[in-house]
Order: C-alpha cells, then structure tokens, then sequence
C-alpha cells in the first residue's frame, strides 16, 4: 500500500520499481506491457475518458479489483500507456546528422499525434521516467551532442522541438476537427458577416490582407509544417556556439 501522504508523482513512479515476490501466492497474471496495450485499446476507440479501471479490466478479461494489483488508480495507468506509445511508434534511425536528424523525430512525432490525437493529453499528463521514455530521451539528445552544447542547452533544445510540434498539431487537430463538424455553408453564415465587418471598418490591414492575399489557407498542410520546422531549425543554428553541421 502507498503512504497517506504521498504524492501522485511518487505513485505513477513507483510502478517501475521492481515488484517484490514473496514466493507465496500465485505469479502476476498480467504484464505492464499487458495492461498498457489493453488501455490502449481502449483510448483508440473511444478516446482516453473512456480509459478507465473497470474499462481495462474487461478489455483485459478480468475484474475491476484484480487490476488493483497492478496499478493503483488511473493516473498510474496512464503512467504505463504513455511510456508504452514510445515503444510503440516507429522512431526514425539516427543519420549522424543533426538537422536532418531533428527533422526526422519532429515528423515521426508529429505521425504520433496526429494517428493518435489522444496522445496529446498523455504525453502532456506530467514526467514520466518508464523505460521506454528513458530511451527515447537518451535517443534524442543524442542527436545535439557534439554541437558545443552544455546538457542544460541540449535538453532545452531538444525540448524546443518537440514542445513545438505537439503545440503546432494540437492546433492542426483542433482546426481539423472545427471544419469537419462545419459545412462551408455554416461557416459562411458563422464567420462571414463578421469578417467583411472588421475588413470594411478599415481598422486591421493586416488582417485584412491575411484574408485577402495569404497563401495559408491554399498550401498544403505537410508544406505549411515543413517551412515552419525550417525555421525552427534554423534558428536553433543560428545559437550554437559552432557551425554545427549537418
């Protein structure tokens, strides 16, 4: 059992400890590998407010209680999904190169997102230290080392990236789901009015221009992540200490 007092951190941490074996009772049925796809399948059907003990329990042919035994509450199964979608996803090799490599792991992280949109929430539910997660870490800063960096500013870095994307598709995603719940009929009747009332006002050029001129809205969506992904890298080159390469 967990102290009263502790945290929720500490217990979504303490399902990677090793689980002690007294030699009395019979051996663990299930495998965190086990509980975690089970979840899995479930947050793939019906989004991951449907994740929940009793759900995965019957996902996994048991009860309820018995799932107790392996994880304490949600939040620790959760713990166990989110490292889980790390082994799960296909994770580019590494070239050697560093732009070409922090590309690749910004669209692989993107394909994740965006085939599973309730990864979102997971992977932004708090640390998480499982093995998986470990090991995508160790890959990815990997790909700084040698620029001058200092760990500090390797870590920030990689974080940059990947922080970034998961806000870029949070927004592509929430974008997408908008206008597919709208014909353009109800947008027009939603949004039209108003907008040919801020143009006419005069008061935001800008704006106007942005609806009048932008390319935005007619560029493919891939093309549209690319060039801004560019700038990202970009700039992160523009602050290493050396010519970086790659």
């Amino acid at each position: 059992m967990a102290p009263k007092d502790e945290s929720p951190l500490l217990a979504r941490l303490r399902v990677w400890s090793p689980r002690p074996r007294s030699g009395r009772g019979p051996a663990p049925a299930y495998s965190r590998e086990q509980i975690a796809d089970a979840a899995i399948a479930v947050a793939e059907a019906d989004g991951l407010d449907a994740v929940t003990m009793r759900r995965v329990a019957t996902e996994l042919g048991t009860g309820a209680m018995s799932l107790y035994r392996y994880v304490e509450n949600k939040e620790v199964l959760v713990e166990l999904v989110s490292d889980r979608m790390y082994a799960r996803h296909d994770w580019p090799e590494l070239t050697g190169r560093w732009r070409e490599d922090l590309r690749n792991f910004a669209w692989a992280h993107r394909r994740a997102l965006r085939a599973h949109p309730w990864l979102l929430r997971v992977w932004n539910s708090g640390p998480t230290l499982g093995p998986n997660m470990l090991r995508h870490f160790e890959s990815t800063v990997s790909i700084v080392d040698g620029l001058g960096l200092d760990i500090d500013d390797m870590v920030e870095t990689v974080l940059l990236v990947l922080t970034w994307v998961g806000g870029y598709t949070r927004q592509e995603l929430d974008t997408l789901t908008y206008l597919r719940a709208h014909s353009e009929d109800e947008l027009e009747r939603e949004l039209g009015g108003h907008v040919r009332t801020v143009i006419d006002s005069g008061d935001y050029p800008y704006f106007t221009r942005f609806v009048s001129e932008a390319r935005t809205p007619h560029i493919d969506e891939d093309a549209r992540f690319a060039r801004a992904l560019d700038r990202i890298l970009a700039g992160i080159e523009a602050t290493l200490p050396s010519a970086g390469g790659g």
